[in-house]
């Protein structure tokens, strides 16, 4: 069962602080669907940068800007 939420005067979308904590996720994908917003959890930046460590020479803000170019051209 879903629950009804609603946008703020400046159209943001507040997550229930209970929702927010089962996920465990600030940063998600949001994707359109037919006339549906779908969002999808994304790993945060610290974690893919552990898991990866020594396979990319990157820095974190770099994989960051990355990260948000690819949500933005909706590439995944």
């Amino acid at each position: 069962m879903g629950k009804i939420i609603e946008l703020d005067k400046r159209g943001r979308l507040l997550l229930p602080a209970e929702e927010r904590n089962r996920i465990g996720s600030r940063r998600f994908l949001l994707r359109k669907r037919g006339g549906k917003l779908e969002l999808e959890p994304l790993p945060d930046a610290e974690e893919v940068k552990g898991k990866y460590k020594g396979l990319i020479d990157k820095k974190l803000t770099d994989l960051e800007e990355d990260q948000e170019k690819l949500v933005r051209s909706g590439e995944r």
